[in-house]
């Protein structure tokens, strides 16, 4: 594979599969909570390439893994030992990795450096999960700005989806985006200016209609703020969000709102930062027209500091914030989950990236986190609590000096993100709960 072609996966893919795996949206909380059951098994596949660097990782110890490289599924020994945080660069489209061990909580992760004649830019993704709805805000296909939908198939049948989009001036009419089919072990490359062209701002939904499918999306820009980010789902829309994992900036903060109903939604944005909660001047009662993707610049009056948007609406929207610290990368902060349980932060992914950063935002009431070090031997480095000020958002450096990743263990409600640099490049990620558990379906009985 050429150098070029290599590069174009950075932001592949994946997929991971967890048994009996559903996740209810926050506007659907339960007065009870559900049950949970023990995660025994989990799938997932991440890009892969000569440039890319593929780590593998868990909470605690499986009882086995294997990893294989497509198309072709031969095996990468260097990525099997479900006892090790692993990273490896494997020359393929992608890698598949199933790990089997009750409550393990295998994790996937990639990293690398897109060429300049891409846009450039580090790249920090996770390899996630699959869902039957993905929301992917902030793509783009024209005015050197352009994206590439990425699906993944790990099953043995075809897998097919539906595609809808939007842009500032409403839904747009694309073209090919019912029934989107991908073929059984295989990773499906779709440019976004093949379905609707000329388009600098776009959101897309992703409707799984039938098998195993997985998406991230590839964004790129050459435009005078440059860069490349992998793009990943944000929360569905929703009338209570919290972005989380904004840097700090004077500027180039970028708020995206999707409106995908009929009527106008009235959304109302508060800054969670270092000290308080607080209505900016410029960020109450926007209005978001029926069925169509707002761009609102986040004022100076927001501050320059680290910290999160809490965005509330009268009609349910989706969110996610762009940002350009600099003119030589950017970095997209998306709506995050409150963390739930163990959560993995990557701390070595195999490329040279200074300690990652957390945010940590508590929405609410006061909350805090556990957090542990390991090396890649899975042995204990360091542990240390931070408290986190319900309505404030805090800084935390994760030390590096023999450390391969993090585990956060919450308590109370936290929403976070770690953010990487490598010079001039910046990335983020949204940091959800590793897969240890999840919900028991909920049987009610009929009458």
């Amino acid at each position: 594979m050429s150098h070029l072609k290599a590069l174009s996966l950075p932001l592949v893919a994946v997929l991971l599969v967890v048994l009996a795996a559903v996740v209810p949206s926050d506007d659907d909380e339960q007065t009870r909570p559900p049950s949970s059951v023990p995660v025994s098994q989990t799938t997932y596949a991440c890009p892969a390439g000569s440039v890319i660097d593929v780590t593998a990782g868990q909470v605690s110890a499986g009882s086995s893994r294997t990893a294989r490289v497509l198309p072709g599924r031969e095996a990468v020994d260097a990525l099997g030992d479900a006892g090790a945080w692993q990273s490896d660069v494997v020359d393929g489209p992608g890698v598949i990795v199933q790990q089997d061990g009750r409550r393990s909580g295998a994790v996937g992760y990639f990293a690398g450096t897109a060429p300049a004649s891409g846009g450039g830019g580090l790249v920090v993704g996770s390899c996630p999960g699959i869902v039957d709805d993905a929301w992917l805000l902030g793509l783009g296909s024209g005015d050197e700005h352009f994206s590439t939908l990425i699906l993944t198939n790990l099953a043995d049948s075809t897998a097919s989806i539906d595609l809808t989009l939007w842009g500032p001036k409403g839904r747009i009419d694309a073209v090919d985006t019912q029934g989107v089919v991908i073929e059984p072990f295989s990773v499906r490359r779709i440019r976004v200016d093949t379905l609707a062209a000329a388009e600098p701002e776009l959101a897309v939904h992703v409707r799984r209609t039938r098998g195993s499918v997985a998406v991230v999306a590839n964004d790129t820009s050459t435009a005078s703020s440059s860069g490349t980010e992998p793009v990943t789902a944000t929360r569905p829309p929703g009338r209570d969000q919290v972005v989380a994992g904004l840097v700090k900036a004077s500027g180039g903060r970028t708020l995206l709102l999707l409106n995908p109903g009929s009527s106008t939604a009235r959304v109302d944005v508060k800054v969670i930062g270092r000290r308080s909660t607080f209505t900016p001047a410029g960020l109450e009662q926007l209005r978001v027209a029926p069925g169509a993707l707002r761009l609102v610049t986040v004022p100076a009056s927001a501050g320059e500091g680290e910290q999160a948007l809490r965005v509330t609406s009268d009609k349910p929207v989706a969110a996610t914030v762009r940002m350009s610290p600099g003119e030589e990368d950017y970095a997209y902060a998306e709506a995050g989950s409150v963390l739930t349980g163990p959560t993995v932060v990557p701390v070595d992914v195999g490329t040279d990236v200074e300690p990652p950063r957390l945010l940590l935002t508590a929405p609410d009431k006061d909350a805090s986190v556990v957090i542990e070090t390991f090396d890649a031997a899975m042995r204990p480095v360091g542990s240390r609590r931070a408290k986190v000020t319900g309505g404030t958002t805090r800084g935390v450096t994760v030390a590096t000096r023999g450390v391969a990743y993090a585990v956060l263990r919450p308590t109370g409600r936290i929403v976070a993100a770690a953010t990487y640099v490598d010079g001039d490049g910046i990335s983020s990620l949204a940091l959800r709960p590793a897969p240890v558990t999840t919900p028991a379906p909920q049987v009610r009985p009929v009458g």
